[in-house]
This record gives structure tokens, C-alpha cells and sequence, in this order.
């Protein structure tokens, strides 16, 4: 009976034994992982920075792309009333020389 419970109590240890090492064994792998994830979360990020200072970038040319077509618009918009108004000064001066011509002939 000795024996037995002297097994029994041998049997206990090596299963607190056996136990620790799987624990001992299963924190080290979730220490590796944590380590992982958090190289992960750096370089996430890391990219997440990069891409808001590209996103920026990107934001300000755009502006000044959309300030650039305004100012394209308006100087296109002065260019064509000034050829309007030269377009008219040439109807009036052609009809001018025109009525000239008609008073020319007429004498």
C-alpha cells in the first residue's frame, strides 16, 4: 500500500512536472507571437504614416492642381472677351471703311 501511494504521489509530481513544461512551453510560443504581432503593429504603423503623408501630398497637389485649372479658367475666359472685343472693333471698322467706300463711290 506503501507503495502505491509512494507511485501514486511519483505519478502526481511527474504530472506537475509534465504540466509546467507544456505551460512553460506554451508561454514561451505566446511570448514569440506577442513579439510578432507587435513587429506586425509596427510596421502597420510604420505604413499607416507613410500613406498619411502620401494622402498629403496628394491633398495639396490636388489643390493646387484645382487652383491652377481656375486661374487656366479665367485667363481663358478674359482671352475670349478680349477676342470678342476684337472681333466687334473689326466689324465696326469694317463697316466703317465700308460706309466710306459706299460715300466714295457716291461722289
Amino acid at each position: 500500500m506503501e507503495e502505491r501511494q509512494s507511485l501514486s504521489l511519483d505519478e502526481k509530481i511527474q504530472k506537475l512536472i509534465n504540466n509546467y513544461t507544456d505551460l512553460k512551453n506554451k508561454f514561451a510560443n505566446l511570448k514569440l507571437e506577442k513579439a510578432e504581432l507587435e513587429n506586425q503593429l509596427s510596421e502597420l504603423k510604420e505604413f499607416k504614416n507613410a500613406n498619411g503623408d502620401r494622402l498629403v501630398e496628394l491633398e495639396n497637389d490636388h489643390k493646387k492642381q484645382t487652383e491652377e485649372i481656375e486661374f487656366l479658367r479665367s485667363e481663358n475666359k478674359k482671352l475670349r472677351e478680349q477676342l470678342e472685343s476684337y472681333n466687334n472693333k473689326m466689324k465696326e471698322a469694317s463697316a466703317r471703311l465700308d460706309s466710306i467706300f459706299d460715300q466714295m463711290n457716291d461722289l
